[in-house]
């Protein structure tokens, strides 16, 4: 499904009954809607799923200005208005996670539960992230596709059909779009977003995550009131279609 939002073209992934109770998932970045493959089927069947698209990842317009965090929740939430969706569940992997996090404070009472999957409250590292776009933008995404491979799975994940997926997805993924999330990524930050999150959060990490490891996570629980803290043993920085069991269990607490 294409709409236009906040003066972009969005895509979003829709499935399910339009009258079932409204999931909604935040991808990472340099990936898209099928991050999410292993949820939509696991819950489309008593849930209607709704995967955005960010701008500039799958099939979703770039941004044709820099833009921040904080303009991808809004693009979430225009989005989720125009699709008629009151109350949702809320989840966001890594960029997601951040988004998702912007979008509970601003939508409130409207989020009924939140999963925080291998996120954080604020950069780690804001000048890697601004390096990393530099980098993109004079060199191609290509450069540094090994690296962020590495770090999205491990080693052992990276030979399954998921892992060879995951590997496409990034390869077809927009060098701009990329750069500009990475931009946004550098500058994140939702420490005062988080004081006003209220719906009942959970916050899950792979144990072999390196880009946000269970330090971050323990920081992101700590920020928001009542937050869990849930691992997955053996995942790395995105867990959704290796470890589905796993990841689709902390969704079903929320749901």
């Amino acid at each position: 499904m294409f709409l236009t939002v906040n003066d972009h073209t969005l895509h979003a992934t829709v499935a399910g009954d339009p009258d079932a109770p409204v999931l909604v998932l935040l991808h990472s970045l340099g990936t898209e809607a099928a991050l999410w493959d292993a949820q939509v089927a696991r819950f489309s069947a008593t849930h209607r799923v709704i995967c955005p698209e960010f701008r500039g990842h799958g099939a979703s317009e770039e941004g044709r200005t820099p833009y921040s965090c904080d303009t991808l929740a809004s693009d979430v939430l225009d989005m989720l208005d125009q699709l008629g969706v009151d109350d949702f569940t809320l989840a966001g992997c890594s960029l997601g996670g951040v988004v998702a996090q912007l979008v509970a404070a601003e939508a409130g009472t409207r989020v009924t539960g939140l999963a925080l999957f291998d996120s954080y409250v604020a950069s780690l590292d804001p000048q890697m992230w601004r390096d990393r776009a530099a980098r993109i933008r004079s060199d191609g995404l290509a450069a540094i596709a090994n690296g962020v491979l590495d770090i999205w799975m491990t080693q052992a994940d990276r030979s399954t059909p998921e892992g060879k997926g995951l590997a496409r997805i990034l390869a077809r993924a927009s060098d701009e779009g990329y750069a500009a999330a990475s931009d946004a990524l550098a500058n994140a930050d939702c420490r005062a977003a988080d004081a006003q999150v209220t719906a009942p959060t959970i916050v899950a990490y792979g144990t072999e995550d390196k880009a946000a490891p269970r330090a971050a996570s323990e920081a992101l629980a700590a920020a928001i009131a009542g937050a869990r803290l849930r691992p997955i043993d053996g995942a790395a920085h995105l867990p959704l279609l290796h470890y589905p069991e796993a990841s689709s269990a902390i969704l079903n607490e929320l749901t």
